[in-house]
């Protein structure tokens, strides 16, 4: 009797660890499934490391951007459409980790964790980007030889025109060769940080209509800088008594260091933070890099300085166009996304997942930056270079160093019913904002389609 009770708690035992295994398997199975399956060597969807399953990958029009052909994984057959477009499609080895073939491994090929990579016909599911593959090669070709990037989306809808980032490669070769250039893996509209320079002005006069009563009103003075606590805060102009408005058309240094310390480091951090700054933004569930403030803290010269966009300040691009996005939008702006759509069920589930609204600011305030920045393209950077646009912009010149030359940032918006668009341009080491990334902005914006 003793025996039999013996060799009944051993089988219960030996079934009780069997089914936990199971469970344990199948738990990692779904949750891990993927990543296993995505391994170079599964020759269900890689030969010799390079996917060659997938479906096919179209832009806006129905350019194929991307497809299987006979076994063998196919680019556009124009090389300007493939470099301008890589860092959003992706490679074929993975080594642009945010590209569509890598983020969207599992809808491409068709896996799913409850059959694997088995479908009936042997193929994955076919994927539409909301990319214009004309726009991205005329920013590409506006970028040439420099490192930058250029961002585009129609605020209204959310639909991401124009993601190009430089330098960059020819996918339909083997990406390692490419390696040997400095960041060319990075897409640096979602992975780029950049010191903001003026542009950051943007956000300290947000948080002066948020916190002053007398914020369009009052006034402070620039004699080529301004004096604070003992300590030199340099402006590039003699400006005199100007308010908000004049501050910003003029980017007068000393006066947003002034509205700064008058906002305060705490309300300056929280505008900051309000309008993504410090927390991870997504675009179609990619995490983009964080953009970071950081006032409290800092010296009252230093927090000077982090008011006009420098000391410590870093800003991503795809951050900064959502923040022009909500300025466009009235406060709010559909969020930006690159895929418009898939016949997968489950990728289907994962965008409507990211798609929504992003609220950053009130109506009114959006409202009267919207006005500042519309000034400062009139009466200062010269309203015939964007003509038909409506634009309101913000330049950038971004110190990076005493040798290095700054990095050139133009920033906005166009208020055209036809062209409903938010932008960022970022050139490396391109001198003034005013120069290289207003002239590609303006060349990427005229090719713009007008919107449906």
């Amino acid at each position: 009797m003793k025996h039999t009770a013996a060799r009944s708690l051993a089988l219960r035992l030996l079934i009780l660890f069997f089914c936990l295994g199971l469970a344990l398997y199948y738990g990692q199975l779904a949750v891990r499934g993927a990543r296993f399956a995505s391994y170079p060597t599964n020759r269900h969807v890689y030969a010799d490391g390079r996917l060659v399953r997938a479906g096919a990958i179209t832009d806006r029009n129905g350019v194929v951007l991307a497809h299987t052909q006979d076994g063998q994984r196919l680019f556009n057959e124009n090389a300007e459409i493939r470099q301008a477009t890589v860092h959003a499609v992706g490679d074929l080895e993975g080594y642009v980790s945010t590209g569509v073939h890598t983020a969207f491994w599992a809808e491409l090929t068709g896996y799913d964790a409850v059959n694997g990579l088995y479908s009936g016909n042997g193929a994955g599911h076919n994927m539409q980007l909301t990319l214009d593959a004309d726009l991205c090669v005329t920013a590409w070709r506006a970028l040439g030889r420099r490192a930058g990037t250029v961002g585009v989306f129609n605020y209204n809808t959310g639909e991401i025109l124009c993601m190009v980032s430089t330098p960059t490669f020819d996918p339909q070769l083997a990406s390692a060769d490419a390696g040997s250039q400095k960041g060319v893996y990075v897409n640096r509209l979602l992975s780029g940080s950049y010191a903001p320079g003026s542009v950051f002005k943007v956000v300290t006069a947000l948080s002066v209509l948020q916190n002053l009563p007398d914020a369009q009103t009052r006034t402070f003075t620039c004699q080529r800088g301004v004096t604070i606590e003992d300590e030199w805060l340099s402006c590039l102009g003699n400006h005199g008594t100007v308010d908000l408005q004049t501050a910003l058309v003029k980017s007068c240094n000393a006066a947003f260091a002034q509205f700064a310390l008058a906002v305060g480091r705490e309300n300056l951090t929280r505008t900051a933070q309000s309008v993504g700054f410090d927390r991870t933004l997504t675009m179609d569930g990619i995490a983009c890099t964080q953009s970071h403030y950081e006032g409290i803290g800092a010296r009252s010269i230093d927090f000077g300085w982090s008011g006009i966009g420098q000391y410590n300040d870093t800003v991503n691009p795809f951050q900064y166009m959502t923040f022009m996005g909500a300025i466009a939008g009235g406060g709010s702006c559909a969020r930006p996304h690159l895929v418009a759509g898939t016949d997968s069920l489950p990728g289907k589930a994962r965008l409507l997942a990211n798609r929504g609204r992003v609220n950053m600011m009130r109506r009114d305030h959006a409202q009267v930056l919207g006005d500042m920045m519309r000034k400062a393209v009139t009466d200062h950077y010269g309203d015939w270079q964007f003509n038909g646009l409506e634009l309101c912009a913000k330049t950038g010149t971004a110190e990076i160093g005493d040798r290095d030359t700054p990095h050139s940032w133009f920033v906005g918006f166009c208020r055209a019913e036809s062209k409903p668009y938010a932008f960022v341009v970022v050139v490396e080491n391109a001198g003034s904002g005013l120069g290289a990334a207003s002239s590609i902005a303006a060349r990427v914006l005229q090719a713009a389609p007008s919107a449906e």
